[in-house]
C-alpha cells in the first residue's frame, strides 16, 4: 500500500481552503505538519473548520497527522 501525502499547514482543500495550523517545530519539507483538530479556512463554507480525521496508528506531540484525503468539518478534503 502507498504512503499518501501528510498534510502541512499552507496545504489547500478541495473547497479552495486553506490549512492554517500546524505544530510549528515539527515540519516536513520546511513546512509544519497539520494534525487532527487543526483549523482550515473555508471559503466555501464561510469559516474555519478543524480537520476530523488522523492517522491514529502514529503521533506528533500526541495529535494524529493528517494525509491526502482526510476530510475537515465541513466535509472539504485535504
Amino acid at each position: 500500500m502507498a504512503l499518501k501525502p501528510v498534510i502541512r499547514k499552507g496545504d489547500k482543500t478541495t473547497h479552495g481552503g486553506t490549512v492554517i495550523e500546524g505544530i510549528e517545530d515539527y515540519l516536513v519539507y520546511d513546512k509544519p505538519v497539520a494534525c487532527k483538530s487543526h483549523m482550515v479556512l473555508c471559503p466555501l463554507c464561510k469559516g474555519t473548520f478543524p480537520i476530523v480525521e488522523g492517522v491514529e496508528s502514529t503521533s506528533v506531540h500526541g495529535k494524529y497527522p493528517a494525509v491526502e484525503g482526510m476530510k475537515t468539518a465541513c466535509g472539504a478534503k485535504l
